[in-house]
């Protein structure tokens, strides 16, 4: 049927039926206008000062000149700026782009060129650097500092206006009537760069709100009387912490504790403290809440832990499930081009398969493709994981080479080897990238490392390949010792030993890296771009 447009205004008709991140604070603030939305080190929002401080940003980034549709920056640490910032230029149509932090000064850099920003909100322990960085970013014309900018900081003459966040606050406080397409992007977050350099993910209003609404659901955050509470550490600057947490929180109404950073100790007091109910962590935080039942701290307000990155030893599930007596344990799995979750792992719904990633989540629809092919492969096949669903990107900035590939076949591949067994069930065996081709055989360096990380004496463990005339790659791991291991050379001879009577031919190491720590990400995923590098 064909909707007759015929005595509709237009504009009328596109803001009543508006799709917009911006107005999801809009929404929980009408509701629960008095409930606390955030808290950080520096104080408290409510939904109402949330919503009301958006709109003003909103407003206050047009009066400086920003276009709809042009990005934002945020350089900080989580506060509630930060969240106000991302708001703000969703509400007025622009991008919000978190920057990452941990990416190093070059992808930093790369990453305000390539996107052409303009304006940057920095933290103010962050500004002086920032300021320094404008000089190979000309496009930067404001500055603005979170707070006040720190005495004796002053911008070059022909450097960017520098801004207190109170001069960024427009006057006018009210929700603005922008124009918003569905599918207009609302954000940017370049990739952690694990293999190369950082790309620019593109994702829109459709994306954000429908992940944020999965997610909510996923977590089994009620909308009423009684909201989820959370506390926060990850960077807002990764899709995690933003869309796997602040979103959803927000979407349903939750108060969201941020933490400007990780601390083992702090983390876990604040859990107890605020009584905690939903909470997404990575695996040092897993550990944080079991050593910190061993402390004495009260977790039982916690119903839902869903930690991410790799499946759960039986010993921390032993201790988790004592230290969380009533909570839900559940793995969770996605990458930023699809807004994550799109994995989920319920342990209750079969427990036979505990090692797998789990069931889609609401909204992706998993697939087995030829990996870098177009074909759809049959049930329990090995393969690319590829996803179809409205939360996939738009695309990556300023990269129509990578966006062919990615696309390919009408699903978007992932990068992500494994298969789907008759249940629908997912199972991960690797990153296609991450794939070590030994003597005509693909070996998986997440199996090597699972297998390695059995030897006494290494805490961690990373597997790459490296050129080999002979046998097209040879396999290297990275190590890192535990406290009470033996001489590096006894350790190495004693690790190629353990891989040679538990690993194949093929799958062995001939090469062992002993190293203090290995690069990751923000989220803890290996940055074996750099491992490739060492001796």
């Amino acid at each position: 049927m064909h909707l007759d447009p015929t005595g509709i205004d237009p504009v009328d008709h596109a803001l009543a039926r508006r799709c917009s991140v911006g107005d999801i604070p809009t929404r929980a603030a009408a509701t629960f206008s008095s409930r606390t939305a955030l808290t950080d080190e520096t104080g408290s929002w409510t939904y109402r000062e949330l919503e009301s401080t958006a709109n003003r940003v909103a407003h206050g980034l047009s009066e400086l000149g920003v276009r709809a549709e042009e990005p934002v920056a945020i350089l900080s640490t989580n506060c509630r700026e930060f969240v106000a910032a991302y708001f703000g230029a969703a509400k007025a149509g622009m991008v919000a782009l978190p920057v990452n932090l941990l990416s190093g000064p070059e992808n930093i850099v790369h990453a305000l060129v390539d996107s052409g920003t303009r304006v940057l909100v920095v933290h103010p322990d962050l500004a002086e650097l920032a300021l320094g960085a404008t000089a190979a970013v000309p496009a930067i014309d404001h500055v603005v500092v979170i707070g006040t900018v720190p005495d004796g900081l002053e911008a070059a003459p022909d450097g960017p206006a520098l801004l207190n966040w109170d001069d960024l606050l427009s006057s006018d406080d009210t929700n603005p009537d922008t124009v918003i397409a569905d599918r207009q992007i609302v954000q940017c977050l370049y990739s952690s760069g694990t293999t190369s350099r950082p790309k620019g993910v593109l994702t829109s209003h459709l994306a954000v709100t429908m992940a944020g609404l999965s997610n909510g659901a996923i977590f089994g955050m009620g909308w009423g009387a009684t909201g989820a509470i959370t506390v926060l550490p990850l960077p807002l600057f990764h899709t995690a912490g933003l869309n796997g947490v602040l979103l959803a929180g927000i979407t349903m109404g939750a108060t969201i504790h941020l933490l400007a950073g990780f601390d083992p100790v702090r983390y876990a007091d604040t859990v107890a403290g605020v009584r905690a109910t939903h909470l997404v962590g990575l695996p040092l935080m897993l550990e944080a809440l079991a050593d910190g039942r061993d402390r004495g701290l009260d977790l039982s307000s916690i119903e839902m832990l869903l930690y991410a990155m790799a499946p759960m030893s039986a010993e921390m599930r032993t201790r988790l499930e004592a230290a969380l007596p009533d909570a839900k344990i559940i793995l969770g799995s996605g990458m930023s081009e699809c807004t994550p979750a799109t994995v989920m792992q319920w342990p209750e719904l079969n427990p036979d398969k505990s090692d797998s990633w789990g069931y889609p989540a609401p909204v992706a629809e998993n697939r087995i493709c030829e990996p870098g092919g177009e074909t759809l492969l049959e049930v329990d096949t090995d393969g690319e994981l590829a996803y179809r669903g409205p939360t996939v990107m738009e695309g990556y900035w300023n990269n129509p080479e990578a966006n062919a590939a990615v696309f390919l076949g009408g699903h978007m591949h992932s990068g992500d080897l494994g298969r789907i067994d008759p249940d629908g069930v997912v199972w991960f065996s690797d990153r296609v990238k991450d794939i070590v081709k030994s003597g005509g055989e693909n070996v998986s360096s997440l199996h090597v490392e699972r297998v390695l990380m059995d030897h006494p004496h290494l805490a961690e463990v990373a597997c790459i390949g490296r050129p080999d005339d002979t046998w097209g790659e040879q396999v290297v791991v990275v190590v890192v010792a535990t406290g009470d291991a033996p001489g590096e050379d006894e350790l190495i001879e004693s690790v190629l030993r353990f891989g040679a009577e538990r690993l194949t031919p093929s799958q062995r190491p001939r090469h062992v890296v002993v190293t203090d720590t290995i690069p990751r990400t923000a989220t803890g995923k290996i940055r074996k771009v750099e491992l490739r590098s060492m001796n």
